[in-house]
């Protein structure tokens, strides 16, 4: 059970600390490969087993086998040499050195431990977690859970512990294995922050900072994988392995670095004990604080509502346009062709953007090529969502094909959401969110007059105006329901300088770096439907419908 027994990583084991550090102090500015071969010394004498995967940038690992167990399941503990915030992991990678001599002197194991060291816990961690479960000629059995290191500077305290915990696609690991290293880390008298949480606010338990924490979590989930710096949980998203990562915050807190060492060691003696997988307890959860959490059976309910009210809307955009559905079904075959045709030409987009800046050579090539992509997104969505600028004369669809071309479309977004809610709740629930305004279209087309009949000099200015109004919610209902809205917003208010270059080049190379699927949710669910909608909003023939009068 969680602290239930003794650790003996003290203060007999800070001076190996410590020597650890002063020498990677000296070795901080060399490159990886060259650390990794002096590390390799190191855990060569301390009797560990060493290995390497060679794929984008050299990773180090270093397996000991249990001596009570059956040599079929492991526990990794992950040393980035450079933390989620670009320091040099000076205080984590001591720690793991000392904690590697400290568990080849234990004889409790009953499961492997293996201790990697990679470039950073972005691609390099999870290329080598493939090729673990891929390539690797020498394994240690399937990986139970796995700890995140990160401890930069040299000092020998800190004030608090940040932990992180969201995984790829909406993955999360179990909650008893939080619970484990959150109870651990308040019985060493350590305060746990969630989601950035500062130092002074850590041990605030109101309903304002449960809410805060709370929302946060569900952005952080649905921006997993495609935000950096990750923290290296993600990379052991899906192969079924419970990961955190811990971090160490402050410089002058009362916490000393052997603390650290032991809730680690304290987790993994409780992983330890384990006779069977994480299968149990909770893996659908939203984190309040690391003490409380809502349920899956709480929080699944305003999603389907959510999805419910997209086919609700669907059916109301034909029911209150007289469209009767014999008159919808007969016009399926010409619905299906178009929405098939936008849903290829998203297809094809969707997997020639990552080609390309994956084809970039210099950094002011893939600037450049970002820069035009957002440009070209943002150019699309100002035309689109001005229809009634751009109206051709020549090429219309009928009321009828056009308000069965938006039906389709709603009940579309309507199934996104309904696949998506148990594998990825928070991407489900923003793209509902974010995409609300669409359901709005039927009402307000139903209300503009856009053939030319009358001239702009012919109305009165109070009567013009009145006349815009649908013009202008139609534009404000299409611009920002469009993703590519959506990502210049979060870039630049959530994420900071240069947040919306890094937020789009990081979504569209996401699923090459760490086979992260939001791009292809957001170009294959989202974005055709938006298409389909502002298309049938440009070439649709809108008059004003009385309730008489049945679209022919």
């Amino acid at each position: 059970m969680p602290s239930q027994v003794t650790s003996y990583f003290r203060e007999s084991e800070w001076n190996i600390v410590r020597g650890y550090r002063s020498e990677l102090k000296k070795l901080q500015h060399l490159p990886t490969e060259e650390l990794n071969q002096i590390a390799e010394e190191w855990l060569t004498d301390s009797g560990l087993k060493t290995s390497y995967h060679h794929g984008d940038s050299s990773s180090l690992y270093a397996i000991m086998h249990a001596s009570r167990g059956e040599d079929t399941e492991a526990m990794v503990l992950s040393i980035p040499w450079k933390t989620s915030d670009g320091h040099f992991n000076l205080g984590g990678a001591s720690i793991g050195m000392a904690l590697g001599k400290y568990f080849n002197r234990m004889s409790i194991w009953s499961k492997n431990i293996i201790i990697v060291f990679t470039e950073d816990s972005h691609k390099s961690l999870r290329q080598w977690v493939e090729a673990y479960h891929t390539s690797l000629d020498k394994t240690a059995g399937s990986i139970e859970a796995a700890i995140i290191l990160e401890y930069n500077g040299e000092s020998d305290h800190f004030d608090y512990i940040e932990m992180w915990y969201e995984g790829l696609n909406g993955q999360l690991p179990n909650l008893d294995f939080l619970n484990t290293a959150a109870q651990i880390a308040y019985h060493e008298n350590i305060h746990v922050s969630l989601q950035n949480t500062p130092g002074e606010k850590v041990t605030l338990n109101t309903y304002k900072q449960r809410l805060k924490v709370f929302v946060k979590g569900i952005i952080g989930l649905c921006l997993s994988g495609i935000v950096k710096p990750i923290n290296g949980a993600e990379s052991f998203s899906g192969w079924s392995i419970q990961a955190v990562t811990l971090k160490a915050r402050g410089i002058k807190g009362p916490n000393d670095i052997t603390q650290m060492g032991r809730v680690v060691d304290s987790t993994f003696r409780s992983v330890n004990n384990l006779l069977e997988k994480f299968h149990q307890s909770f893996f659908f959860y939203l984190l309040m604080s690391p003490r409380y959490f809502v349920s899956i059976g709480t929080y699944l309910p305003s999603a389907v509502l959510i999805a419910v009210s997209y086919a609700l809307s669907s059916l109301s955009c034909l029911l209150n346009t007289n469209v009767s559905i014999s008159s919808f079904l007969n016009s399926i075959s010409q619905v299906l062709i178009i929405f098939t045709s936008i849903e290829f030409a998203c297809f094809l987009t969707a997997n020639l953007l990552p080609f390309l800046i994956f084809r970039t050579v210099t950094d002011d090539d893939k600037n450049n090529l970002v820069t035009l992509i957002i440009v070209g997104f943002s150019t699309l969505n100002i035309v689109l969502s001005t229809p009634f600028l751009w109206k051709s004369k020549y090429l219309r669809i009928s009321s009828k094909l056009s308000y069965s071309l938006i039906s389709f479309s709603l009940f579309f977004i309507s199934m996104v959401i309904t696949m998506l809610l148990i594998l990825n709740f928070s991407l489900a629930l923003l793209i509902g969110l974010m995409s609300l305004p669409l359901t709005f279209i039927q009402p307000i087309l139903k209300s503009i007059d856009i053939q030319p009949s009358k001239s702009i000099e012919s109305f009165p200015l109070m009567n013009y105006l009145n006349t815009m109004k649908p013009h202008l919610k139609l534009f404000i209902c299409l611009f920002v329901s469009n993703p590519i809205f959506i990502i210049i917003v979060t870039g630049s208010s959530y994420l900071g300088d240069n947040g919306v270059y890094n937020l789009m080049t990081n979504l569209i190379t996401s699923w090459n770096d760490l086979q992260c699927w939001t791009w292809y949710i957001v170009m294959l669910g989202w974005f055709p439907a938006w298409l389909t909608i502002s298309f049938a909003c440009l070439l649709g023939k809108f008059d004003f419908i009385t309730s008489s009068k049945k679209l022919q």
